[in-house]
């Protein structure tokens, strides 16, 4: 075995840690400094790697993994993508300040995605591999969200703002896409890897894209005075209120 899965938890435990200082030491220290602390920014950016931390901790301890009859369900990772992938898009909207109808879809569809893995997991055979697929289109629904619907928002911003949210989406798009790939190589899948090298990629990842995302959005925090005055969604304007299709009926995630 390349290495025990827990050296890499371990590895997972303090790069995540290590990630959580940045945007707190800039909440803080900007609050002092200025008054302004773009609190729900920071509070944001250190729940990705404070998550991720505690959940490498439950891995690094034993816990969080649970036998079923698809395989092993590593409760503890899948717990950190649901709570942790919704809160990097939840950034991006920040930044971008879609209606809250698109932000809600894309955190939704997200959703999915993790629940198909979670379920093509404890599943087996033709049934797990359809799980698969599904959680595989809802990826692709997701990307073009990423990719078409938040940069009509961000279009409306400062040129600042709209740097750091196309360098920060495309980190988001580029690695998140490794994921499924990952998963259809390791024991959950075809069963290519190990689960130290499934672990270690998995690590690796994580750390990229969570940490790398942090350390870019708070290097890039002086994009949160160019937003304006207002820190909520939809500060400066109202795009459901402006929205002609906000009543009674669904629309596509491309449809500001």
């Amino acid at each position: 075995m390349l290495v025990d899965t827990a050296v890499w938890a371990w590895i997972g435990v303090l790069a995540m840690g290590a990630g959580t200082i940045p945007p707190l030491w800039a909440w803080f220290s900007r609050s002092s400094e200025t008054g302004e602390s773009h609190a729900v920014y920071y509070a944001t950016l250190a729940g990705v790697t404070g998550v991720a931390a505690l959940a490498y901790l439950a891995m690094a301890l034993g816990f969080g993994t649970v036998a079923t009859p698809g395989g092993d369900l590593p409760v503890a990772r899948y717990l950190d993508w649901l709570i942790t992938t919704p809160l990097l898009l939840l950034y991006l909207g920040l930044l971008a300040r879609p209606s809250r109808r698109v932000l809600a879809g894309l955190i939704a569809v997200d959703v999915v995605i993790i629940a198909g893995g979670i379920a093509a997991v404890v599943t087996a055979g033709t049934l797990s591999w359809g799980l698969f697929a599904v959680a595989s289109a809802a990826y692709a629904v997701l990307v073009y969200g990423l990719l078409v619907s938040l940069p009509r928002s961000a279009s409306a911003e400062t040129d600042r703002v709209r740097a750091v949210f196309g360098t920060l989406r495309n980190i988001t798009v580029v690695l998140w896409t490794l994921y499924p790939v990952v998963w259809l190589l390791a024991p959950t899948g075809l069963g290519l890897l190990t689960p130290a090298t499934e672990m270690l990629l998995f690590v690796y990842l994580d750390i990229v894209s969570k940490v790398g995302f942090v350390v870019v959005a708070v290097a890039g925090a002086d994009a949160l005075d160019r937003l304006g005055a207002e820190s909520g969604l939809d500060a400066g304007r109202e795009f459901v209120a402006a929205d002609p299709d906000d009543e009674g009926g669904t629309t596509v995630l491309g449809d500001d």
